[in-house]
Formats: structure tokens, C-alpha cells, sequence
């Protein structure tokens, strides 16, 4: 899709049977990838489906082409479903120790810093992650609360924001507006509705022509207290901007178009839009983790990888799934 001249493109998210919220932007100057990473996990005590994995390695695929044609690599933070872990891991993301010094040789990186504003496990994650592509990259920034410009394009990075409620133990989050000829673009993914209201006023203030964000994950227990703030803090801002996309916590439950009906209905009584990744890119949804049960029911896997199943943890981790 175009707004002005930025042109977006979603490259994978849960609305695409995935666990991740990657998205390329282009202008005039500049061809940006955020993001870059896609992850599955375990789910109704059942792990990844086949078709999951396959949909995986076809979404990773994706991202390293865009990845290896970008300019510039954007972090928002260090959960393995954003930034590739450096380590190998069969298991929920299909990762090898060579891909992230594949991924990043030569590139200009803008990320998270590990130092400031984050929790222990994205401290150490961002910590192996600066060991990792360390003399291999054109240029690591640490880039909280930064404008980086690039000749007309503006990129415009918040302070950290939480995941989710304040003072929530998973750490924070930067937020991205691409900024060209008065018209912005905001990338806001695991701010989780968003849950904060101090969150939900800095993305109003930014008066975005569109906001990707990462819904709430309603089918977590640890989450009921905070739903209403979640849905009301995006009825506000889908009465205040033009065009929304939500994905990522919130499409792991099957429950997700119940649960969005009413901000639909808000953004669309001022003629603005709320869909899925899926639906920004022009295609249905497909949310294999939330469909997981109904797929071993009606999808029955191989023998072969039932017993890759029933295998150990770390074999899982050091062993690809036959699919």
C-alpha cells in the first residue's frame, strides 16, 4: 500500500500464520526493514503445526531478501520473533549461528540500546546481539528518543515505550514514525494495544496517516485485567487516525474479530479503516496458531514428525522438523 510516497508492505505477522510484526517502508531516499525476524511457539500444549513451519521458513525467506536489499535494519526490541536469536534453534524459529552475520553484513543497523530502559532477558538477548554483528555491520546506532534523517526522510524513534502495561516486567519498546513530505508512517509493535494510556497519547500527539501496532494477547490470564484499557485506548485512536493495522498478540486467539468488532466500528463512523497485516497486504487472514487443535484434527501430521515431537527439547532445538 502508498501513503504519500511512503510505500508500505507487510512482509509477516499472525495474520499471516505467524508469530512477528515485519514490515518493509520505501521513499524516495530510503528503504527501511523492521523488524526483521519471524518466530513460532508452543501452544494448547501442542507444538507448531507442519503448515506452521512451512509458512515460517516461507516468511523468513521473504524477510532475508528484503533484508539483504534494505538500506537500513530496525530493531524495536530483543524478543526472537524480531531480531533473529544468533543461535541455533530448530525448534520455534528455525534459526542457525551463521544467519544474523548473514543478515546484517554491510548494513546500517538502528536498534533498541540493551543498556537503558530494559528488562534482564532483552538486556542480555541485545547484549549477544551487539557481540554478534560486531565488525560485520556498516553501523550500529542506539537510536531511543533519535530523529536519523535522510535527506527528505525522517526517521523519528520514541522514548522507550512499555510492553504493555507500565511497569510490565517484559521491558519496552521503540516506536517508528517514517516522516516524508508531511506525511507519517508510525510502526508501534508489543505495546500491546495499546495497554498504556501515556503510550496511547504519544501516538496520538504524532498525528499519523497510519499506525501499524501489535494488538493485546487477550488469550493470556495475565492480560485480563488491562483488556478494557487495551480497547479503549484504540477506540481512541481509531476515531483520531485515518488508517490502522493490528496484529501480532491479538490474532493468536480465534476471538480476534469479536474482540475488534467494536474499534471497527468506531474508526469506521469517521471513515477511517482497522484491518489485519493480511488485510493491508490484500489477503485474507490466515492465523494458523490460533486454528493450531483444528489443524492436528483435520491436517494429521506425518509419523515421522510426531516422533520428532515426542523427541527431547534440545534435540528439537539442534534437529529441522521433517516437514
Amino acid at each position: 500500500m502508498k501513503v504519500g510516497e511512503i510505500i508500505v508492505t507487510p512482509l509477516a505477522a499472525e495474520s499471516m500464520g505467524v508469530r512477528s510484526l515485519c514490515v518493509r517502508m520505501c521513499t524516495p531516499q530510503i528503504r527501511i526493514l523492521f523488524d526483521p525476524s519471524a518466530a513460532l511457539a508452543r501452544r494448547y500444549r501442542l507444538e507448531p503445526h507442519p503448515l506452521e513451519y512451512r509458512r515460517l521458513r516461507e516468511s523468513l525467506d521473504r524477510i532475508f531478501a528484503e533484508a539483504e536489499a534494505a538500506d537500513v535494519l530496525s530493531i524495536s526490541h530483543y524478543h526472537f520473533d524480531h531480531v533473529r536469536p544468533g543461535f541455533t534453534d530448530y525448534r520455534y524459529t528455525l534459526g542457525s549461528r551463521d544467519e544474523l552475520r548473514q543478515m546484517f553484513q554491510d548494513k546500517r543497523v538502528l536498534a533498541k540500546d540493551f543498556r537503558d530502559h530494559i528488562n534482564a532477558s532483552q538486556r542480555k538477548r541485545g547484549f549477544y546481539f551487539e557481540k554478534g554483528v560486531r565488525g560485520i555491520v556498516q553501523e550500529l546506532t542506539f537510536v531511543d528518543n533519535l530523529t536519523i534523517e535522510f535527506g527528505d526522510t525522517k526517521l523519528i524513534y520514541s522514548r522507550p515505550l512499555p510492553h504493555g502495561p507500565e511497569g510490565t516486567r517484559l521491558g519496552y519498546v521503540l516506536a517508528t514514525t517514517v516522516e516524508h513530505d508531511g506525511i507519517r508512517v508510525t510502526f508501534a509493535p508489543d505495546v500491546q494495544g495499546p495497554i498504556s494510556p501515556a503510550t496511547t497519547d504519544y501516538l496520538i500527539g504524532l498525528r499519523p496517516d497510519l499506525l501499524i501496532i501489535g494488538g493485546p494477547p487477550v488469550y493470556l490470564d495475565r492480560i485480563v485485567g488491562h483488556i478494557d484499557d487495551a480497547a479503549s485506548n484504540l477506540q481512541r485512536l481509531a476515531t483520531e487516525i485515518p488508517y490502522i493495522i493490528v496484529d501480532h498478540h491479538l490474532l493468536r486467539t480465534p476471538k480476534w474479530r469479536e474482540w475488534l468488532a467494536p474499534i471497527i466500528d468506531s474508526s469506521s463512523k469517521h471513515d477511517h479503516v482497522v484491518t489485519s497485516m493480511a488485510g493491508a497486504a490484500g489477503h485474507d487472514e490466515s492465523c494458523l496458531e490460533a486454528r493450531r487443535r483444528d489443524l492436528y484434527r483435520t491436517m494429521p501430521p506425518s509419523q515421522e514428525f510426531m516422533n520428532w515431537v515426542g523427541s527431547t527439547d534440545d534435540y528439537k532445538r539442534q534437529n529441522p522438523p521433517p516437514i
